[in-house]
Protein backbone atom coordinates (compact mmCIF):
# COMPACT_ATOMS: atom_id res chain seq x y z
CA UNK A 1 0.00 0.00 0.00
CA UNK A 2 1.34 3.55 -1.03
CA UNK A 3 -0.20 7.18 -0.54
CA UNK A 4 -2.13 7.93 -3.27
CA UNK A 5 -3.52 4.42 -3.75
CA UNK A 6 -7.78 4.36 -4.12
CA UNK A 7 -9.48 3.13 -1.30
CA UNK A 8 -12.95 1.47 -2.52
CA UNK A 9 -15.87 0.94 0.04
CA UNK A 10 -18.63 -1.24 -0.49
CA UNK A 11 -20.16 -0.49 3.15
CA UNK A 12 -23.06 -1.97 5.07
CA UNK A 13 -26.64 -1.02 5.43
CA UNK A 14 -29.67 0.53 3.69
CA UNK A 15 -27.50 3.84 2.92
CA UNK A 16 -24.53 2.12 0.68
CA UNK A 17 -26.93 -0.15 -0.61
CA UNK A 18 -29.24 2.41 -2.03
CA UNK A 19 -25.94 3.92 -3.26
CA UNK A 20 -24.82 1.00 -4.99
CA UNK A 21 -27.83 0.23 -6.62
CA UNK A 22 -28.73 4.10 -7.76
CA UNK A 23 -24.95 4.28 -9.51
CA UNK A 24 -25.19 0.92 -10.53
CA UNK A 25 -21.42 0.35 -9.20
CA UNK A 26 -19.64 -2.11 -6.43
CA UNK A 27 -18.87 0.65 -4.26
CA UNK A 28 -20.87 3.02 -2.35
CA UNK A 29 -17.87 5.02 -1.02
CA UNK A 30 -14.22 6.05 -1.76
CA UNK A 31 -11.15 8.16 -0.12
CA UNK A 32 -7.44 8.33 -1.01
CA UNK A 33 -5.02 6.42 1.33
CA UNK A 34 -2.03 8.26 3.26
CA UNK A 35 0.80 6.48 4.78
CA UNK A 36 1.60 8.61 7.59
CA UNK A 37 4.47 7.46 9.87
CA UNK A 38 3.68 3.68 8.85
CA UNK A 39 0.33 3.70 9.71
CA UNK A 40 -2.52 3.92 6.53
CA UNK A 41 -4.95 6.46 6.86
CA UNK A 42 -7.53 7.23 4.18
CA UNK A 43 -8.73 10.76 3.25
CA UNK A 44 -12.05 10.73 2.71
CA UNK A 45 -15.50 12.79 2.59
CA UNK A 46 -18.11 11.41 4.58
CA UNK A 47 -21.54 12.20 5.32
CA UNK A 48 -21.95 13.98 8.87
CA UNK A 49 -18.12 14.00 9.33
CA UNK A 50 -17.27 16.11 6.40
CA UNK A 51 -13.75 16.02 5.03
CA UNK A 52 -11.14 13.86 7.40
CA UNK A 53 -8.53 11.48 7.63
CA UNK A 54 -8.95 7.90 9.48
CA UNK A 55 -7.09 4.86 10.39
CA UNK A 56 -8.24 2.31 7.80
CA UNK A 57 -8.34 -0.34 10.30
CA UNK A 58 -11.06 1.63 11.80
CA UNK A 59 -12.78 1.48 8.76
CA UNK A 60 -12.72 -2.41 7.74
CA UNK A 61 -16.48 -2.47 8.76
CA UNK A 62 -16.78 -0.89 5.43
CA UNK A 63 -15.47 -3.82 3.33
CA UNK A 64 -12.58 -1.42 2.32
CA UNK A 65 -10.29 -2.75 -0.88
CA UNK A 66 -7.11 -1.09 -1.62
CA UNK A 67 -6.01 -0.32 -5.45
CA UNK A 68 -3.01 0.82 -6.69
CA UNK A 69 -3.10 3.91 -8.59
CA UNK A 70 0.58 4.51 -9.63
CA UNK A 71 -0.37 8.83 -9.28
CA UNK A 72 0.93 10.80 -6.59
CA UNK A 73 -1.31 12.37 -3.78
CA UNK A 74 -1.51 16.25 -3.71
CA UNK A 75 -1.56 15.54 0.04
CA UNK A 76 -1.14 19.72 0.61
CA UNK A 77 -4.58 20.33 -0.61
CA UNK A 78 -5.68 16.70 1.36
CA UNK A 79 -4.51 18.41 4.54
CA UNK A 80 -5.62 21.98 3.67
CA UNK A 81 -9.41 20.65 2.83
CA UNK A 82 -9.61 18.47 6.52
CA UNK A 83 -12.45 19.63 8.49
CA UNK A 84 -14.47 20.96 5.27
CA UNK A 85 -17.62 19.95 4.88
CA UNK A 86 -19.33 17.26 2.84
CA UNK A 87 -21.39 18.01 0.37
CA UNK A 88 -25.10 16.13 -0.18
CA UNK A 89 -26.22 18.22 -2.91
CA UNK A 90 -22.66 17.28 -5.00
CA UNK A 91 -23.19 13.54 -3.85
CA UNK A 92 -26.84 13.93 -5.39
CA UNK A 93 -25.48 15.58 -8.45
CA UNK A 94 -22.95 13.17 -9.05
CA UNK A 95 -25.32 10.35 -8.96
CA UNK A 96 -27.35 11.49 -12.00
CA UNK A 97 -23.87 12.63 -14.02
CA UNK A 98 -24.00 16.51 -13.29
CA UNK A 99 -20.78 18.32 -12.32
CA UNK A 100 -20.42 19.65 -8.78
CA UNK A 101 -20.58 22.97 -7.75
CA UNK A 102 -17.23 23.38 -5.85
CA UNK A 103 -18.72 23.75 -2.17
CA UNK A 104 -18.00 21.28 -0.45
CA UNK A 105 -17.36 17.83 -1.23
CA UNK A 106 -18.46 14.43 -1.87
CA UNK A 107 -16.11 11.49 -1.62
CA UNK A 108 -15.28 10.98 -5.24
CA UNK A 109 -15.07 14.73 -6.06
CA UNK A 110 -12.54 14.83 -3.01
CA UNK A 111 -10.33 11.54 -4.32
CA UNK A 112 -10.60 13.45 -7.80
CA UNK A 113 -8.95 16.04 -6.82
CA UNK A 114 -6.15 15.08 -4.15
CA UNK A 115 -5.47 12.64 -7.31
CA UNK A 116 -5.40 15.48 -9.78
CA UNK A 117 -7.95 14.40 -11.98
CA UNK A 118 -10.08 17.54 -11.28
CA UNK A 119 -13.10 17.37 -8.61
CA UNK A 120 -15.37 19.71 -10.03
CA UNK A 121 -15.70 19.36 -13.00
CA UNK A 122 -17.67 15.35 -13.39
CA UNK A 123 -20.20 14.03 -11.74
CA UNK A 124 -17.61 11.56 -10.14
CA UNK A 125 -18.82 8.54 -8.65
CA UNK A 126 -16.62 5.70 -6.93
CA UNK A 127 -17.33 3.79 -9.88
CA UNK A 128 -16.85 6.75 -12.26
CA UNK A 129 -13.39 7.21 -10.43
CA UNK A 130 -11.98 3.87 -10.84
CA UNK A 131 -13.06 3.41 -14.88
CA UNK A 132 -10.81 6.84 -14.93
CA UNK A 133 -7.89 5.68 -13.14
CA UNK A 134 -7.02 1.85 -14.13
CA UNK A 135 -8.90 1.81 -17.86
CA UNK A 136 -8.84 4.95 -19.58
CA UNK A 137 -11.65 4.57 -21.70
CA UNK A 138 -13.16 1.59 -20.27
CA UNK A 139 -14.04 -0.32 -17.32
CA UNK A 140 -12.55 -1.44 -14.17
CA UNK A 141 -12.18 -4.93 -14.83
CA UNK A 142 -14.50 -8.38 -15.55
CA UNK A 143 -14.43 -9.13 -11.19
CA UNK A 144 -15.70 -5.30 -10.51
CA UNK A 145 -17.97 -5.27 -13.94
CA UNK A 146 -21.08 -3.16 -13.55
CA UNK A 147 -23.89 -2.24 -15.60
CA UNK A 148 -22.81 1.50 -15.68
CA UNK A 149 -22.73 3.17 -19.00
CA UNK A 150 -21.91 6.86 -18.31
CA UNK A 151 -18.34 7.92 -18.49
CA UNK A 152 -15.95 10.53 -17.33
Amino acid sequence: MNSGDLVLFRGRGFIPWVIRVWTRSRWGHCGVLWICEGQPLVIEARFGMGVSAHALANRMDDFPEVFPTGRPMNLALGLSQLGDWYSVKDALRASIGLPAEAVGYECAELAADLLGLGGHEIGWTPQRLANAIFLPGGRMGTEHKTNETSEP
